[in-house]
């Protein structure tokens, strides 16, 4: 199907990024970086196995499925592909392909079709509230790391995943003018996603780029308690909730001047626990 005419096709590709002007001395003594990107790169790249249980979601909407086959997946696992070019090339030593075979695995076995939403239009909701954390969160990595290169690709792949939301809410749309979702059905999804945002995938992820770091010994849970720590901590900083909250307000069916109010008194709660 064509794309919408406000839907940017990607216009990057793995050979634009200048792997070979990288300035390893800003990256390299970074391990939350490390962490976060391998980690990134495990969940990215199995987005082949996502789309495949969306696609059987949605057989039947042509316009979902040919997009999600065509565009959505191959623009996902690009992210994946280009974060581990750069995470080996920045930590060479790590075992990329025995961290990523254990993940995945593991994520296999709970990445399942019955894990959707059971109504198509939730779902859509759904995939707005995963690529809202998505969009925000490369945003804020942007915004910490220092290293050009990974600022240029961290860019690219934010406006991707920003495209990808307002694909995805434009689906939702046509869905719920079918099945007619009311507010609270919406806001109780979009709250549900929310909580499960940095959820079982990103476990996973982590607690396999932290085994390949230490083959032989046994996972602690402190790690996963001290880089959450650190998330939230940088997250003051460097997280867009403004940005956030609009995302995931929009597709609740509410006039525009309710959404305002909504909006309104959340955004300064956001200021007010970032100030914290």
């Amino acid at each position: 199907m064509p794309l919408p005419p406000d839907y940017p096709p990607s216009h990057w590709r793995l050979a634009d990024i200048a792997y070979d002007q990288i300035d390893v001395t800003l990256a390299r003594d970074d391990s939350f970086l490390f962490e976060t990107l391998a980690s990134a790169s495990f969940v990215e790249i199995m987005s082949e196995m996502y789309s495949a249980n969306l696609v059987e979601h949605f057989e039947g909407r042509n316009d979902v499925t040919a997009w999600l086959r065509d565009s959505w997946q191959h623009e996902e696992v690009q992210h994946g592909e280009a974060l581990r070019a750069y995470v080996q090339k920045v930590w060479p030593e790590f075992d990329w392909e025995r961290g990523f075979a254990a993940f995945r695995a593991e994520y296999s076995a709970v990445c399942t079709v019955e894990l959707l939403e059971p109504r198509r239009a939730l779902e859509l909701v759904a995939r707005c509230v995963i690529e809202t954390g998505t969009a925000t969160f490369y945003r804020a990595m942007h915004d910490y790391v220092r290293e050009p290169v990974l600022r240029q690709l961290l860019s690219n792949i934010k406006s991707d995943e920003a495209a990808h939301y307002a694909h995805f809410r434009r689906h939702y749309e046509v869905a719920n003018a079918v099945e007619r979702h009311g507010a609270f059905a919406v806001l109780r999804t979009i709250w549900r996603r929310v909580l499960d945002v940095r959820g079982e995938d990103a476990y996973i992820a982590f607690k396999h780029v932290w085994l390949a770091r230490h083959p032989g010994q046994e996972f602690p849970a402190a790690e996963w308690k001290r880089y959450n720590g650190t998330v939230r901590s940088l997250a003051r900083h460097y997280y867009p909730f403004g940005m956030a909250l609009t995302m995931l307000v929009k597709p609740v069916p509410l006039a525009e001047p309710l959404k305002r109010m909504i909006l309104a008194p959340l955004r300064l709660l956001a200021r007010f626990a970032s100030a914290g």
